[in-house]
């Protein structure tokens, strides 16, 4: 990635089973404020390397399949994954100048949300908000259909990355705040499609 060029970034907050994934494939598919927007799916892009999808080396594969095992974040050591996947991503992608990178699942805390400053610029910050209820209720039926074949999908490891999300990315949404990005908090109901949260969005931003 060229250290002097920002690319301008769409952050999805929530946790997990939110709706971010569903949203963030209809803003690609749909654009943002007129912008062609290209969705990274950082936990996908996870699976994919520890599935043997991708050409990087056993030890990173290793290390990767070791991280979603645990469900936890990365440590500061190992953002060389988020980088190089990030790097691969955008040219396998054609990104252009002006158009959006809408991030998910990285930044999830201050420390990789101060690392990513050099590299993106986060303009927008879509917070999820969502109930305990709802979300449970959407973790068992799953009605965006997004979680199929999940292997980070067990009850413990939900039940730590929800824990972690309360602790360590809602700070995030204040972080950005003070920065001036612009902050859109979108209610997540039941039945929420990605679809149905992105009808969400378009009414803040009327």
């Amino acid at each position: 990635m060229d250290e002097n060029f920002k690319i301008k970034a769409l952050l999805l907050v929530g946790p997990t089973g939110a709706g971010k994934t569903p949203l963030g494939r209809v803003l690609e598919e749909r654009g943002f404020q007129g912008a062609r927007v290209h969705h990274f799916d950082f936990g996908e892009e996870l699976r994919k390397i520890a599935s043997n999808q991708t050409k990087v080396n056993q030890e990173v594969v290793d290390l990767v399949n070791s991280i979603l095992a645990e469900g936890r974040l990365l440590t500061p050591e190992e953002y060389f994954i988020f980088l190089e996947t990030l790097d691969e991503f955008i040219k396998r992608r054609g990104y252009k100048e002006g158009e959006f990178i809408a991030l998910n699942g990285f930044p999830r805390d201050l420390k990789q949300a101060e690392f990513i400053e050099g590299h993106l610029d986060i303009v927008c910050v879509i917070n999820l908000s969502v109930t305990f209820d709802v979300l449970y209720y959407r973790l068992k039926h799953d009605p965006a259909g997004d979680r199929k074949g999940r292997i980070d999908d067990t009850p413990q490891l939900v039940a730590k990355k929800l824990a972690w999300f309360f602790e360590r990315n809602i700070p995030l949404i204040d972080y950005y705040k003070r920065k001036g990005a612009k902050v859109l908090e979108v209610v997540v109901d039941k039945e929420d499609t990605g679809e149905t949260l992105y009808q969400k969005l378009l009414s803040l931003l009327k």
